[in-house]
């Protein structure tokens, strides 16, 4: 079989077929033999073409439309277009290639240079100079002289080439670049015809993606981004698109500066603004926009190509040669071969960095962290000074907030939001199905609605089984892409993403890439074994970490695979595979990588049930052991027990019944349950009692405050979560999900003296606001142990009919605090739950057990009126939170993230009341230090707390007017803020992401 050269221009070589076939159609409808009697070379190419072209009706439709009217442009740029869908066939497209290259048949222009070999073609268009093709006027897209890109560079550089040759081989990157990015290949859907893939036309197939500022909170369309400032940072999950939305903006681009129109750019990626410029008062202009002509030009660039680049440098290489301004030079002249750039052209553009705009993709996908921030280093030095050049760089999150890889503050980061069924996720696979029906309107209507309907029910039942706000299956492009393929392949959906990913993968290895029927047989006798060998590699790449772990270069991957004997007569033939055909691999620049982390992950546990589970179920957790609280083999243990369930279920129920009892450390402990509950989840059939043993191993382990402290805060959350999707126990459904305790959570806190307020000697963080310290003398009350949770203000609404103004109280999981509420709404819940309350308390007094003293003080207390439920004071509040010792935190002196969720925690979010017993204060009250801040009853005034009964009257007044005073740190407050002495204040009215309540039982509300 003949490769296609490596980097051919498909576009290109649509164009010239498409010459060939209008210009000389008499040469190839009566050929003339030459003198040795061999037919000319158009007539030899025709041959090869016509059987592809005659199986495609709207191409021979296009061909006959060219014939009959020869200048018509819009026919002959329909005629490139389904030439360029049959070159998709690598095989056709190397056989047309070598023909064409080997033609001698004249030029349509006759315009030979003989001399100079150089081919000018089309109106306009210009000689490139020795051995070059310059092509230009319709055929191929203008070529504009007046690019400001080439007028800037030539009034900047000692050129060797003139405007117009400049000009020639930009329009030659332009559409090399444009050939690059104008579709989107979707491999693994096996046709009759034998297409290699199936490609979507960027133009009509991609599909705006919903992102949203991290700062502000506000929602973004992501393809109009580029008009939201210079310095963008595009951060999202695994196969979330970050990747297509930057293929996007350079397809966009550079067909606009080839046609030289505003459109498809302007339409795509919003109108795009010049740098503000100065008037004579030195005050800003009107940002201008952009004319076609003055449009940056896109440079797309892999990160980890340059990585490898750099670590292959010699020792002794210049400093300027480990640049990323060098390394783009190098990248996109020197390994390209379409054109002929000067090689300081890039260089000079990077100058003041206006004519550009940078496309920096997948700073997660450098190899290691060191190397990730010698590359953030080098991305950052590029832009240093250089306000005008506008860079979008794109990172998984995870990573991105790990490390040293976030980007300086100039840098604005937007993160890709899950998809939408309606606005994503419908026009991907009806787009998708078009191009794999596009002559049977009513099959691809049967199929995409098949498909949609598969996916709103797969979504369904995982919200029927986890809870409502779990997060969607289909929730990412990948998703959405695997789901079609096995769709198309299996014509129905899985119901676990374990059996999806094995689907999927044995699609992308059958499918035949190839019309040669032994190439064919070849690939249907080996895609197992290739499977075997893929799930080798991974496994050997995921044990070297999330650093080393993601990419291997090609000496290192036969040494991977040459451990096991039987793989090696089919290695190269592998390899082979996965350069031509993609498959599940992808080949870039000598270094090997899964086209996925989630294909890599699947493989991984695949490995994990098919070797080593080989030996049984003890060697699998014998090697998991030091890896449960491995963020990086997380998804691998999830999609084990997927892959065990599809194939075995009830050994499946017993891996993960010994799994929840795993762990020999004790980050491992809570990991291994918290892996098992979610696999639990993932899985409908995995039956009660698995669930049951993981709902008692989590309380177990949560119940030890000091050594729960010791448990990574990440797990502790995520089990806390799972407890919720169960139905948590330890809360009573039946009243109103208070904790299911005798005095429903409320902790007694006895009378008697603390120190209030802050002493600078031992506190060198405090504010004025807590100044002075003193003492306070509270009579006894009862404060709960935990904050208002979303179910207990859910059953208050419900129950009430209380309406509120901001539903997204009610969004939460609903073991987490409540939040979006505002004092007044928290006021409400108080006086309802004092009602409720009240009316129990003599159904708990006249019941015949017996109360224990302090129970029978609680209810008493309620029965008569001598206690009331409502906000606690700042003083109630903070005596619960920090005792009577003027200690700082809840927990002593120091901070500790472990003990509460504050910013260095780094949950970003609220999490389930209960996560950190280990930050207790003496009497048990939880949460104080973080989570969210809590409303008080009390009005803001300076200290000292009032000593006298009435002095504390008028500071709870309920129906005063002004700033209330909220206590508590929260999830996204810093260390300082989590002090117990702290102090914030703002209007009743006000609600926020991280404003809560916990309530008090309380003399102060005494109605006697």
């Amino acid at each position: 079989m003949i490769e296609p050269e490596k980097d051919m221009d498909i576009t290109e070589l649509a164009g010239k077929l498409a010459e060939l076939l209008i210009v000389h159609e008499q040469a190839i409808a009566a050929p003339e033999h030459d003198v040795s009697g061999e037919p000319p070379p158009a007539w030899a190419i025709w041959q090869r073409l016509q059987p592809s072209l005659d199986a495609r009706p709207s191409a021979r439709e296009a061909l006959n439309d060219c014939r009959a009217q020869p200048d018509d442009a819009d026919h002959q740029a329909s005629l490139r277009v389904q030439l360029k869908k049959l070159l998709a066939d690598p095989q056709l497209a190397a056989d047309l290639d070598r023909l064409l290259k080997a033609s001698t048949e004249p030029a349509r222009s006759h315009a030979e240079n003989y001399g100079s070999g150089a081919i000018a073609q089309g109106p306009g268009a210009v000689v490139a100079g020795k051995s070059g093709v310059a092509v230009g006027g319709d055929l191929h897209g203008g070529v504009n002289n007046g690019w400001q890109i080439v007028n800037n560079y030539c009034a900047a550089s000692d050129r060797r080439l003139s405007k117009e040759q400049i000009a020639q081989q930009v329009a030659g990157y332009l559409r090399w670049l444009q050939a690059r990015t104008e579709n989107i290949e979707l491999r693994g859907i096996e046709r009759a015809g034998g297409a290699p893939v199936v490609l979507l036309p960027l133009e009509t197939a991609y599909v705006p993606l919903r992102a949203k500022w991290m700062r502000g909170d506000t929602d973004i369309a992501l393809n109009k981004v580029l008009g939201s400032g210079n310095r963008l940072v595009i951060v999202g999950g695994p196969g979330s698109g970050k990747t297509t939305v930057l293929l996007h903006m350079a397809w966009a681009l550079a067909s606009s500066l080839l046609n030289g129109r505003s459109e498809p750019a302007r339409s795509c990626l919003g109108p795009l603004r010049k740098p503000s410029e100065w008037d004579e008062q030195d005050k800003p202009k009107k940002p201008q926009e952009y004319q076609p002509r003055e449009l940056p030009l896109p440079l797309f660039v892999p990160l980890a190509s340059f990585a490898r680049y750099r670590r292959h440098l010699a020792g002794n290489a210049p400093a300027r040669a480990r640049t990323l301004a060098h390394f783009i030079s190098y990248h996109l002249i020197d390994q390209q071969a379409d054109f002929d750039l000067p090689a300081d052209f890039f260089v000079q553009l990077f100058k003041d960095g206006q004519d550009v705009l940078l496309l920096l993709d997948g700073l997660d996908e450098v190899a290691n962290e060191n190397e990730r921030a010698e590359v953030r280093q080098s991305v950052e030095k590029l832009v240093h000074g250089r306000a005008a050049l506008r860079v979008v760089v794109t990172c998984r999150t995870i990573t991105y907030r790990r490390g040293s890889t976030a980007l300086g503050a100039d840098f604005r980061e937007i993160a890709v939001q899950p998809l939408d069924f309606d606005r994503h996720i419908l026009p991907m696979v009806r787009q998708a199905y078009a191009c794999i029906y596009p002559f049977d309107a009513a099959l691809r209507t049967e199929r995409a609605n098949d498909l949609l309907e598969g996916i709103q029910g797969l979504e369904a039942q995982r919200r029927a089984r986890l809870d409502q706000q779990a997060e969607a299956f289909a929730d990412s492009p990948l998703m959405v892409r695997l789901l079609l393929i096995v769709h198309f392949n299996n014509r129905r959906l899985p119901d676990e993403r374990a059996e999806l990913f094995d689907k999927a993968i044995n699609a992308l290895l059958q499918v035949d890439y190839s019309p040669d029927v032994s190439v064919s047989n070849h690939l249907a006798e080996n895609w197992k074994r290739y499977r075997d060998m893929a799930q080798q590699l991974a496994f050997h790449l995921h044990q070297q970490g999330r650093d080393q772990g993601r990419e291997i270069e090609e000496p290192a991957l036969k040494a991977a695979l040459r451990q096991d004997q039987a793989f090696e007569p089919y290695i190269d033939d592998f390899l082979s595979q996965a350069r031509q055909r993609g498959s599940v691999l992808e080949e870039r620049n000598g270094a090997y990588r899964f086209i996925h982390l989630a294909l890599q992950e699947f493989l991984v546990a695949r490995y994990l049930r098919e070797v080593i589970g080989a030996e049984g179920r003890a060697a699998i957790l014998a090697f998991l052991d030091g890896r449960l609280d491995d963020p990086w083999w997380r998804e691998p243990i999830l999609l084990l027990v997927g892959y065990m369930a599809a194939n075995a279920a009830q050994s499946a129920r017993d891996f993960l019944s010994a799994l929840a009892q795993a762990g020999s450390r004790p980050n491992a402990k809570f990991a291994a349950v918290e892996l098992a509950g979610t696999a639990a989840l993932e899985w409908r059939d995995s039956g009660e009692p698995v669930r049951a043993n993981c709902t008692q191993r989590i309380m177990t382990l949560l119940s030890d405050s000091e050594a729960s402290a010791t448990f990574e805060p990440i797990l502790r959350a995520r089990a806390g979560d799972l407890l919720a999707r169960w139905g948590d126990s330890r809360f009573d459904a039946e009243h109103w999900y208070l904790p299911a305790e005798p005095l429903f959570g409320f902790i007694e806190i006895p009378v008697g003296s603390f120190m209030m307020g802050s002493d600078r000697q031992r506190d060198k963080q405090a504010d004025d606001r807590e100044l002075p310290q003193h003492e306070v003398n509270l009579p006894d009350y009862y404060l709960a142990r935990w904050p208002v949770t979303v179910a207990q203000f859910a059953a208050f609404a419900s129950e009430s009919g209380f309406q509120f103004k901001n539903p997204d109280c009610l969004k939460g999981i609903v073991n987490h605090p409540v939040v979006w509420v505002n004092w007044r709404d928290a006021m409400a819940y108080c006086r309802w739950l004092n009602a409720r309350l009240k009316e129990l308390a003599h159904e708990r007094l006249a019941a015949d057990n017996k109360l224990f003293e302090t129970e029978r003080r609680f209810w008493q207390g309620l029965a008569d009126g001598s206690l009331g439920i409502g906000l606690p004071s700042e003083a109630e509040w903070e005596k619960g939170a920090r005792g009577t010792d003027g200690r700082i935190y809840p927990w002593g002196d120091d901070p500790d993230p472990n003990r509460a969720n504050y910013n260095e925690t780094s949950l970003n979010g609220t999490s389930a009341v209960g996560c950190f017993p280990g930050g207790a204060s003496s009497y048990g009250c939880e949460e104080t230090s973080g989570n969210v801040r809590e409303w008080t009853r009390s009005l803001y005034r300076d200290y000292p707390y009032p000593p006298e009964s009435a002095g504390r009257q008028a500071r709870e007044d309920p129906t005063a007017t002004g700033r209330v005073v909220l206590r508590g740190g929260a999830f996204h407050f810093n260390a300082r803020d989590a002090r117990c002495a702290s102090r914030y204040l703002d209007f009743p009215d006000f609600r926020g992401g991280n404003y809560g309540f916990r309530v008090v039982a309380s003399p102060f509300f005494s109605d006697r």
